[in-house]
């Protein structure tokens, strides 16, 4: 029986541009909302940026954000998880990304900081709807411990870049990309799966009760602590591979074509 649904963002709940939600997605979780289940948006965005989409969905839910790093309630604002990475490994982190040619930002709170405003931010900040702060130097800001440490590169500079990150600082962070061209660092804890397995456990659902849904490699930990595996038809191949079941694409309303099978699974 599931008891709650686990939703990625971008290039799952969303159709393609990360503006919208098919329509079919959003009455099959209503339904579900109905039926006494759960629905949990599970996302790399700050707060605000999957706030607006869990509102779409009744009752006050969980918000899974910043990858895992926080987890906030749709409507109360209540905060549940917040983690931040240690100033140390931060100013780490960013002197390795400027050595790769990248310009990095971070989210602190409910603010997006960087030191330049960039194509790729002005982008994310309209897609997001987050509020963005131009400063001269983010290292000072590291004491206040940001959620997400990130930058976004050609897929190949990322590649390289995961990999000396990996290399040097693996063993103290949890790195990760949310799309090939988007590197995105935080504490090792901070994952969707662990806010997931949190999450469920402060409501008393069990691992074998939860339906995830994902596309991109930050989904692998969110597979982990669910008991039906979903692959968007868009996923990456490494995410299909762990899947149980492969939904149709996030432009076919693939969520709520999987959401509607397990439904009518349960009522039969």
């Amino acid at each position: 029986m599931i008891r709650m649904i686990a939703t990625d963002l971008d290039g799952t709940l969303l159709a393609t541009g990360g503006m919208s939600v098919p329509e079919r997605n959003l009455k099959a979780l209503a339904r579900a909302v109905s039926l006494g289940v759960r629905v949990v948006v599970c996302t790399g965005r700050m707060f605000v940026g999957g706030q607006r989409f869990a509102q779409l969905v009744p009752g006050d839910q969980p918000v899974i954000c910043v990858n895992g790093a926080v987890v906030r309630m749709s409507r109360s604002l209540r905060y549940v998880r917040r983690i931040g990475v240690s100033p140390d490994l931060a100013q780490a982190v960013l002197e390795l990304m400027r050595q790769a040619g990248a310009k990095p930002w971070f989210y602190i709170g409910d603010i997006c900081y960087a030191e330049e405003l960039t194509e790729s931010l002005q982008a994310l900040l309209n897609r997001t709807g987050v509020d963005g702060q131009i400063v001269d130097r983010l290292d000072p800001l590291t004491v206040q411990r940001p959620e997400k440490i990130f930058c976004t590169m050609t897929p190949e500079a990322t590649a390289e870049l995961r990999a000396r990150v990996t290399a040097e600082l693996g063993a103290s962070l949890y790195i990760t990309l949310s799309h090939p061209y988007q590197l995105e660092v935080l504490a090792p804890e901070a994952t969707k799966g662990a806010a997931l397995a949190m999450t469920a456990a402060d409501l008393g659902i069990a691992k074998d009760e939860i339906a995830a849904f994902g596309d991109n490699l930050n989904d692998l930990e969110l597979f982990d602590s669910a008991g039906i595996r979903v692959a968007m038809g868009n996923a990456e191949d490494e995410l299909k591979h762990k899947a149980d079941l492969i939904a149709p694409s996030n432009d076919e309303g693939g969520v709520g074509a999987i959401v509607e099978q397990l439904l009518d699974g349960q009522m039969q």
